[in-house]
């Protein structure tokens, strides 16, 4: 049999290494929102079964009850469950529950006795960006006993100038807004702004409302930006844009004009270059790579959810992520 030899045509190879890099891009970002949708559904679980317990104190057995009977119907393991809800125990105030970690940190993390020495390993997590197996092997080096005995236990992460591409997500929950089934971007920015606390909760810590609906002029026109915030670490204004359904390419040109007119009317001087953030439905990745070009550290794409999985998706998109 004789082999067919495939000559590649020039530039071939260039366009293969890009093709990988966008596929093996978008499969991280997959995994990683997957990964934020499962800890924030735990907590909400872990929450719900709490506060049922809390209800029928009285009743000894009740919380182990619901346990049995939530595992039965749901599919879960009991175990699972019952870390689901020492993970809520952990982690009473959802603000506290960092989006850099994923559900693998959390389980170490809830394992170890006082709440010191898990907020040590949290903070050095998310600082030295440890891997899983890197934070399980610095427990087990009882790390933080050692650095407890020289005085110098940093129990929060420094208040350090961040990079910009480190306090946005890929994926921001939504949930909360009471949306009709076929409601428009007016309906969408009015819940967003109305619910400005949860609005500001979900974007996490360090970001500050500065203004809704800006109203800026160019060459007489008025143009609105859905919403101005600020954020310390980062120490720079970010012009948030809200739209519904699919990310479009014309989407950049627009936020590109409002960061123009903000950097040269609205900036001060201390503050680093005014950033924006778009944030949609549902993103493209190629669509985003290209629109966006040589702006990427300039503009910044994400997607919103606003309403959580089914039951039904939650424990596929589990499975799945437990065969990986």
């Amino acid at each position: 049999m004789i082999k067919q030899i495939i000559t590649s045509p020039e530039g071939y190879s260039q366009v293969l290494n890009d093709i990988r890099f966008l596929l093996d891009k978008a499969k991280a970002q997959a995994y990683k929102a997957v990964d934020n949708i499962r800890v924030q559904t735990y907590w909400q679980i872990g929450e719900r079964i709490a506060r049922e317990e809390l209800e029928h104190k009285d009743r000894a057995d009740y919380g182990k009850q619901i346990i049995d009977n939530l595992a039965g119907d749901l599919g879960f393991r009991r175990d699972e469950l019952y870390r689901i809800v020492q993970f809520y125990n952990a982690y009473p105030i959802v603000v506290t529950v960092s989006q850099q970690l994923s559900w693998s940190h959390y389980i170490e993390l809830i394992k170890l006795k006082t709440e010191e020495e898990r907020k040590f390993y949290e903070a050095q997590s998310i600082i030295e960006k440890w891997t899983v197996r890197e934070l399980r092997k610095r427990v087990e080096d009882s790390e933080y006993k050692k650095v407890k005995k020289t005085g110098k236990v940093m129990i929060k992460p420094p208040l350090q100038l961040l990079s910009t591409e480190e306090v946005f997500k890929d994926t921001y929950n939504f949930n909360f807004l009471e949306l009709k089934k076929d409601y428009s971007e007016n309906d969408l920015k009015n819940q967003l702004l109305s619910k400005f606390e949860r609005t500001l909760q979900e974007f996490g810590s360090n970001f500050f409302i500065g203004e809704r609906e800006k109203k800026i002029i160019i060459d007489g026109t008025i143009h609105k930006i859905d919403l101005v915030l600020f954020h310390k670490l980062i120490r720079c204004t970010i012009l948030a844009d809200f739209k519904i359904g699919k990310f479009k390419a014309e989407y950049i040109g627009q936020m590109n004009k409002y960061i123009n007119y903000y950097r040269e009317n609205e900036q001060l001087n201390w503050e680093r270059d005014t950033i924006g953030l778009i944030l949609c439905e549902y993103k493209g990745v190629e669509e985003v790579h290209y629109a966006l070009g040589n702006l990427k550290k300039e503009i910044f794409v994400a997607e919103y959810k606003t309403k959580l999985p089914s039951e039904q998706e939650i424990k596929s998109k589990l499975i799945e992520a437990e065969k990986e």
